[in-house]
């Protein structure tokens, strides 16, 4: 989730980061996944791999892949190195190399490509999949998911959380990135050549009705969050006051029985 043209990432390299990641794409798996079929598919370019949380999910449920993970960030391809060879997987089902993915050089085409999480910290998205087009065969399937930030909601409406949240995404905004890039992926792709595009809406609405899901969904936003902490305290934008009450303040929503937790994604699935 690395490959951006900012000089800063939002979340971070740190290894409690890392962790994040992997458990993370553990969480919102099913509402991701649940709609990817990739089961047709031989060999998947992953865009901005980071430390291999999607790719290990990909290679689980298709095993039939042969994956590439394109990712900017040396210090995430050792950490995705490590993961996959942990989990049994090796050379030739998948590979990462090092490159940005507004200029690939690669030496074979795909089937397939697949983007998440990745578009929102880069300020020139079309570069991006106009490069991964030029590698992809007629017809490949492209799935891209990404962040629509605007629409995070939680009841009752927290000042602690909320001001957090503007300053998160005010600052990603300003180091290049895009936290509602979601919503122009339909655009972006028919921008850049892409045929039969078509969106979904994916994400959680959690009450009374889901209390542990929503305990887990609230503690892994408010990791989310803290994931941006030391980098907006460095840039004097918060204090650590600030951080600590929004994580309070999560932590509290969490546990009460009719707060509620609202958040949309947005899918695309296209065609080369």
């Amino acid at each position: 989730m690395s490959q951006n043209t900012p000089s800063k990432y939002i979340h971070g390299y740190l290894e409690t980061e890392q962790d994040r990641l992997r458990n993370q794409a553990l969480v919102i798996e099913k509402p991701i996944y649940d709609f990817i079929d990739f089961s047709k598919n031989k060999k998947l370019l992953e865009i901005g791999s980071g430390v291999g949380a999607q790719t290990e999910i990909l290679l689980r449920k298709f095993p039939n892949l042969q994956i590439t993970g394109v990712e900017y960030e040396i210090r995430q391809i050792a950490k995705a190195k490590e993961n996959m060879k942990n989990l049994g997987y090796e050379a030739p089902q998948i590979e990462f190399v090092n490159q940005d993915a507004r200029e690939l050089s690669l030496s074979k085409k795909y089937d397939a490509a697949f983007i998440c999480w990745v578009l929102e910290h880069i300020s020139d998205p079309i570069r991006v999949l106009q490069s991964m087009k030029t590698f992809l065969e007629p017809q490949a399937k492209v799935v891209i998911t990404e962040v629509f930030n605007a629409t995070f909601y939680t009841y009752p409406l927290v000042p602690a959380i909320m001001d957090y949240w503007k300053v998160y995404n005010d600052y990603q905004v300003n180091i290049g990135g895009d936290p509602d890039v979601g919503a122009r992926l339909g655009d972006l792709l028919e921008e850049t050549g892409y045929s039969d595009i078509s969106l979904r809406s994916g994400g959680f609405h959690l009450d009374s009705r889901n209390s542990e899901d929503k305990k887990t969904v609230f503690t892994y936003w408010k990791n989310l969050m803290s994931s941006g902490a030391p980098l907006l305290l460095e840039e004097g934008l918060i204090t650590s006051a600030q951080i600590k009450a929004m994580q309070e303040a999560m932590d509290e929503l969490s546990e009460r029985r009719d707060s509620i937790f609202y958040y949309r994604f947005i899918q695309a699935t296209a065609f080369a």
